[in-house]
């Protein structure tokens, strides 16, 4: 459950919170020290002479240093200005603090060897003309790390953003050594890094790789080998005690600690990773290493889900086992908690958040309580890849690897628990006693017992006839399990090795409707099925019927599958599901490989889906029905961009769909349905071609989608009817948001034109039309009753009455 937010602090005043705030675990928030109407970035800690500790707070306006020895009343005792700018990263080398900014200015050097007198603190910033960068001023820097009498800088203005060492024998004066820039762009820019014995551990957050870099020769380093990350996006890295585990964060939507065994840097090995709040979406900034009692703990920042302590001791099955929430949201997204400091002397830890300042907690360190085994085959004996294991009475629901093995576990103080083992076509067991104990390792190794399978037969046939349909493709599927199966010449079909269970069947081949039948219950003596289906066209992409994609688009090309969501600005660019009023769940969708809105859309050019042909010369009144999506945002300017959908009949093309940038219903499946014979004459050589574009060099955002695709005779029950005048017809009518008007002349004039008038007679809209039949259509029309009718000449028309409803 997320905590409520604060009371907000009128002044500088301490906000005491120890009753303020729900449970947490094992970290009890000791005060809170805001600064009002300024941002905080990153934060480290510093110790004088006599034991004080100290905050380092990178707020936007400079660097704050505030006195946390007392950690219930922290006291600032020194504001060092510096550039106004969101991004500040701070850390110490004996007696100086050292401040970077993207605001530029280069480094802030800040002498702190007066304290616990603040009046003797002096600062200065340290610009250098470069060598090797043409000439080129250190300015911006994102973040710092420093080894030894070596200061790192990551993200500068120079060497694209690449790894710059500096000497800081004298550290007041710090003196060019080296940079490490492979490469160009997103692939030399390091966003930030760790740095032990001259090996640098570098965060290439662009390019979503790590690199590990030997930088003992600073004119020289060598990068030694690299490695992706879960989301890549690697923002933060961080060894530890040992050195053989590396540990990152992906700054981005949903991201991980991850642990990664690098003994081996030509051979890698990812241990573990592990997610703060699974679900929640929330991004894990930095994480830092600490050891304890001889045990290490990942301590990491998450922006939305604030601080988690996890314990690091087996970085192949990581626990989280210590966390404090003070950020009232939840999600995605980056507010909330950018960095932590656990390594004050008394053990407390100090944290910044973006929005309202410094937080100081003491820690508790509990050891976890381990759950470890493997799960396998009991006739063969062979490793089961993702078995589920459940702590009953937790939230722990844990996998299997590829190798069958699991490792899972609880925050102290254990006991007894009931855990679940289970996996499709298997008997699930639950035993009721396994203990768990604090930095104790139960195994648990686990035999599941296969489902007895069976053969599960059929036919389809046409409907009425009783007529075998051959090459039909038949889907019988649940959560669990699917199968899949096409028939022979004679209709029939065989599926073997299905388990008992309940499932939804789909049957379909082009040129029938699709039949569906979900909730049935299918074993060893259901009797074979028999699946009928109706002559006609429905196609919801449940099955591959031979749509084809052809177009220029450099990427998002039309592409048939589960729908991946994705958004831009709080819209849905990409829908996130297909139709839901039909069967199965695909759709046809342009790009659809998730991520950010701008990862997977149409850019520069077109992509083109045709259907397969249907013939229309047998249907009385035929209706094309569908649904689509659009979407056109972000870019410059307004976005230019279009959906168009039209109609051949082998000897002409019509359009009878288009949807822009502002049309009502976009970022949402909108249906559609129209009447053949009002645009086109049906014929037994039509298709439908769904097309859209991305022309500009604006950088605007496209997205389509189609999905339930079919033919009917007449229009579909619950679809609103047209009305019909002599020369026009409009749907829907009544209307809520827009309206399409299909106009047909027999001789189309200079003036032709399509009007929109008042009850009264007063002209609203006027579109002039270029072709004798095609389709417009009316938006942004008030609540009211109007009449629509064709300028052609002295050709006469019949009024349509249109009704826009409230």
């Amino acid at each position: 459950m997320k905590l409520q937010r604060m009371i907000a602090c009128a002044s500088l005043a301490i906000c005491m919170s120890a009753s303020m705030f729900a449970q947490n675990l094992n970290l009890v928030q000791r005060s809170h020290y805001p600064y009002p109407g300024k941002t905080c970035a990153n934060i480290t800690g510093y110790v004088d002479t006599t034991g004080r500790e100290y905050a380092l707070v990178g707020v936007s306006d400079g660097l704050s240093i505030v006195d946390v020895t007392d950690p219930v009343n922290p006291v600032q005792v020194k504001k060092i200005p510096n550039i106004d700018d969101l991004w500040k990263e701070v850390k110490v080398y004996g007696k100086y603090a050292y401040v970077t900014t993207e605001g530029g200015g280069g480094l802030q050097i800040v002498n702190m060897s007066s304290l616990p007198n603040a009046a003797g603190i002096v600062y200065h910033s340290w610009q250098p003309v470069i060598p090797g960068a043409g000439g080129g001023t250190l300015e911006s820097i994102h973040a710092l790390h420093i080894d030894g009498h070596f200061v790192y800088l990551y993200g500068s203005n120079l060497f694209n953003g690449g790894a710059i060492a500096a000497d800081l024998t004298d550290p007041w004066n710090p003196v060019y050594a080296g940079k490490y820039e492979v490469g160009s762009g997103n692939q030399a820019y390091v966003h930030d890094g760790y740095v032990r014995n001259d090996t640098l551990y570098a965060g290439h957050i662009y390019a979503g790789y790590f690199s590990i870099v030997d930088f003992t020769n600073k004119s020289a380093p060598v990068e030694i080998a690299n490695q992706f990350t879960p989301n890549n996006f690697t923002h933060n890295t961080w060894l530890s005690t040992d050195s053989k585990t590396l540990f990152t964060t992906d700054e981005v939507d949903g991201s991980y600690v991850t642990s990664y065994n690098i003994t081996d840097p030509a051979n890698i090995v990812e241990l573990d990773r592990i997610q703060s709040n699974p679900g929640s979406q929330s991004i894990g900034h930095n994480t830092h290493i600490i050891q304890v009692n001889g045990n290490d703990y990942a301590v990491t920042s998450w922006y939305k889900d604030g601080l988690t302590i996890v314990d690091a001791g087996r970085p192949h099955n990581l626990v989280q086992v210590a966390n404090y929430d003070n950020y009232a949201g939840s999600g995605g997204g980056f507010e909330g908690n950018w960095g932590v400091y656990p390594y004050l002397p008394s053990g407390n830890i100090i944290a910044s958040n973006i929005e309202d300042g410094l937080y100081v907690y003491t820690p508790t360190y509990e050891r976890a309580c381990y759950l470890e085994g493997i799960i396998t085959d009991s006739v063969t004996g062979l490793p089961l890849n993702g078995a589920s294991i459940e702590i009953l009475s937790t939230s722990v629901n844990e996998n299997t690897t590829i190798s069958g093995n699991y490792a899972t576990g609880i925050p102290s103080p254990g006991g007894t628990f009931s855990v679940k083992y289970s996996k499709a076509g298997y008997l699930s067991k639950t035993f009721t006693n396994i203990s768990l104990v604090p930095a104790g390792v139960t195994l648990k190794d686990v035999a599941l017992v296969p489902v007895q399978s069976f053969s599960m037969s059929g036919q389809v046939i046409t409907s009425g006839t009783g007529i075998p349909v051959a090459n039909a493709n038949i889907l019988i599927s649940n959560p669990d399990f699917s199968y899949q199966a096409t028939t022979n010449a004679s209709g029939n079909f065989t599926i073997s090795g299905m388990y008992a269970d309940t499932y939804e069947i789909i049957a379909g081949k082009w040129g029938y409707v699709t039949s569906c039948v979900q909730n049935t219950a299918l074993n060893n003596g259901t009797a074979p099925l028999v699946i009928e289906l109706a002559p006609g066209y429905y196609d919801d992409f449940t099955f591959n019927f031979g749509w084809a994609v052809s177009g220029n688009a450099a990427t998002g090309d039309w592409e048939r599958g589960i729908p991946v969501g994705t958004t831009n600005a709080g819209s849905s660019a990409n829908p996130g599901a297909d139709d839901n009023f039909d069967c199965g769940d695909k759709a046809y969708v342009t790009g659809n490989g998730g991520g950010a809105a701008a990862d997977d859309d149409v850019d520069n050019g077109s992509t083109l889906l045709t259907s397969p042909i249907f013939d229309l010369s047998t249907f009385t009144n035929p209706y094309v029905n569908y649904s689509r999506w659009f979407f056109n945002g972000g870019g410059a300017g307004s976005p230019n961009d279009s959906v168009t959908i039209k109609l051949s009949n082998g000897i002409s093309t019509v359009m009878i769909d288009f949807a822009r940038f502002n049309s009502p219903g976009n970022s949402s499946w909108v249906p559609k349905a129209f009447q053949v014979s009002n645009f086109i004459a049906p014929t037994s050589n039509m298709r439908i071609q769904v097309r859209t574009a991305d022309l500009s060099t604006s950088g605007h955002l496209v997205e389509a989608g189609f999905d339930q695709f079919s033919v009917t005779e007449g229009l579909m029950t619950g679809v609103e009817s047209i009305v019909s005048g002599s020369s026009l017809n409009a749907y829907p009518n009544p209307f809520s948001s827009e309206i399409n008007i299909a106009f047909k002349v027999t001789e189309k004039l200079s003036d032709a034109a399509v009007i929109v008038s008042d009850v009264t007679g007063r002209m609203i809209d006027k579109r002039s039309i270029d072709q004798q039949e095609g389709t417009i259509i009316f938006e942004n029309l008030n609540a009211g009753i109007y009449f629509v009718n064709i300028q052609n000449g002295n050709t006469p028309g019949t009024p349509v009455k249109i009704i826009k409803l409230k």
